[in-house]
């Protein structure tokens, strides 16, 4: 109706055309610019996030910002993708994993597991980050059940004292060295989790060893790697390794506490963590690792 508008039609003509009255007339178009207003508002909100990160998702904005008071998420989405603010996906294509050898390898333990706490589960994985100033290797740990990530850690190497040390943050982060093998560490079958040392530290905090057969049996791991890489460090201008181990932290802190994840009900891994805490162990959601069939 706004366009006939103001393409000269009167507004009786166009109130006999739709069948309105002049009065119904007036209250749609204070209807429509009071939704034009409040979407100008929603995309400033999406701007200002994603000066934040770049990469932030329009679902995710939406809770993070609470505006359910205000829009529908479906509608949100609809008017913000109209406006150009919808993602692209993104590709990687460095292999990372070397599983040659013999020693040290395991079966998959996780599959079909059914989880209801943090420490029960922890994926981790491998990845490369490449800019201007040279190529890195990024070490990740993350808990399964609470999306936490427990240890972030870069490198110009793939050596195998890198997962040693991203495993020493988990341990640092959880305030526990020892696991009285409640714990599995799920992983690719590279030569990085391999080696003897890293072994001896998984034996010493009574840590329990499991190795995926492929990327899809380790489906988180290679997920993280992709939203770490190209929805958070898209934002960073990396100059050397120091640089990007100060960046990776302030990432751990944003993943951990700042932005919701859908996959937890839009709530931050942290409180979700904290959330569950102080449910009883057998009124906990649980969370199934799927079975990937071979």
């Amino acid at each position: 109706m706004t366009q006939l508008r103001t393409q000269g039609h009167s507004l009786k003509a166009i109130c006999n055309f739709a069948g309105i009255s002049r009065q119904a007339y007036h209250k749609r178009l204070i209807h429509q610019n009071r939704k034009a207003e409040l979407y100008d508002q929603a995309e400033k909100v999406v701007l200002r996030n994603r000066g934040i990160k770049s990469r932030s998702g329009l679902r995710t904005i939406f809770y993070k910002e609470q505006l359910s008071t205000s829009l529908g998420v479906n509608q949100f989405e609809r008017e913000m993708s109209a406006r150009g603010f919808a993602l692209k996906p993104y590709r990687s294509y460095i292999k990372t994993t070397d599983s040659r050898g013999h020693h040290y390898k395991f079966d998959n333990l996780v599959s079909g597991m059914n989880l209801r706490t943090d420490n029960q589960v922890i994926v981790g994985d491998i990845t490369y980050y490449q800019n201007s100033s040279g190529l890195y290797y990024i070490f990740q740990f993350q808990d399964y059940y609470t999306l936490e990530l427990k240890g972030l850690i870069g490198s110009k190497t793939m050596e195998g004292v890198n997962a040693e040390k991203c495993l020493r943050q988990v341990f640092k982060y959880n305030k526990q060295g020892k696991y009285n093998h409640k714990l599995i560490l799920h992983t690719d079958a590279g030569s990085q989790y391999r080696s003897h040392s890293f072994q001896r530290l998984l034996r010493n905090a009574q840590i329990t060893p499991s190795h995926a057969r492929n990327c899809l049996e380790n489906g988180l791991s290679e997920r993280t790697n992709g939203i770490v890489k190209n929805e958070y460090l898209l934002d960073y201008d990396i100059k050397n390794v120091a640089h990007l181990n100060r960046a990776l932290q302030k990432i751990k802190h944003q993943v951990n506490e700042v932005w919701p994840s859908q996959a937890l009900g839009y709530m931050t891994p942290k409180a979700f963590a904290q959330k569950i805490r102080g449910i009883q162990a057998d009124k906990r959601p649980v969370k199934q690792i799927k079975e990937v069939k071979i």
